[in-house]
C-alpha cells in the first residue's frame, strides 16, 4: 500500500479562485470520483482550521463517511485536511491541496499522506474492495482534471491579468 502520493495539474485559473473551489467542501462532489458529499458540522460553515466536515464516499456499491478536520485554510495557497481516526476507522489520512501561481495560471498539487495505517485486517478488505485505494494517484488525477474543466469554464485566466 503506498502510503503518500502527490499529482500536479496546471490550471488556467488564479490561485484565488481554485483555493475556493477546493475549499468549500460541499462542493467536493463536482470533482471526486469517490467522496460525492460533504457537509460543515460543528457550527462551522467554512474553511478555518480546525473545522470540521462529514464526508460521504462511494464506490460501486460499498458506501461509508468520515469526518474530516481542517489543518491549513491559507487562502491562495494552501488547504489541507485530515480524516478524523475513530474505534472503528482507526486509520487517518491528511490531505492537501497547494496552489503556486505561474504565467499561464496556478500550479495545483494535490498530496496525501497516510499517518495512520488501518489494522491489518481492514488492509485485507481494502486491497479485495477498495483496489485503488493501494494508490490514491490515479483517483487524484482525476479529481485535478476535474477541477481544471469547471476553473476553465467558470472562471478563466483572463489574458490582460495573467500577462
Amino acid at each position: 500500500m503506498r502510503t503518500s502520493g502527490e499529482v500536479t495539474i496546471l490550471i488556467g485559473a488564479d490561485p484565488a479562485t481554485l483555493y475556493g473551489l477546493v475549499a468549500d467542501v460541499t462542493r467536493i462532489g463536482e470533482f471526486s470520483p469517490e467522496c460525492h458529499q460533504a457537509r460543515w458540522q460543528d457550527g462551522a460553515s467554512g474553511p478555518v482550521a480546525g473545522a470540521r466536515f462529514r464526508g460521504r464516499n462511494a464506490s460501486r456499491w460499498i458506501r461509508w463517511s468520515r469526518r474530516c478536520e481542517v489543518i491549513t485554510a491559507d487562502p491562495g495557497r494552501q488547504f489541507s485536511f485530515r480524516t478524523i481516526p475513530t474505534w472503528l476507522k482507526r486509520d487517518s489520512t491528511d490531505w492537501t491541496y497547494r496552489f503556486a501561481p505561474t504565467s499561464d495560471g496556478t500550479a495545483v498539487t494535490e498530496s496525501y499522506e497516510i499517518t495512520r495505517l488501518p489494522p491489518r485486517p481492514m488492509l485485507a478488505v481494502i486491497r479485495r474492495l477498495l483496489p485503488h485505494h493501494l494508490d490514491m494517484r490515479p483517483h487524484m488525477e482525476n479529481t485535478l482534471a476535474a477541477l481544471k474543466t469547471t476553473a476553465e469554464r467558470d472562471a478563466p485566466l483572463r489574458a490582460d491579468v495573467a500577462g
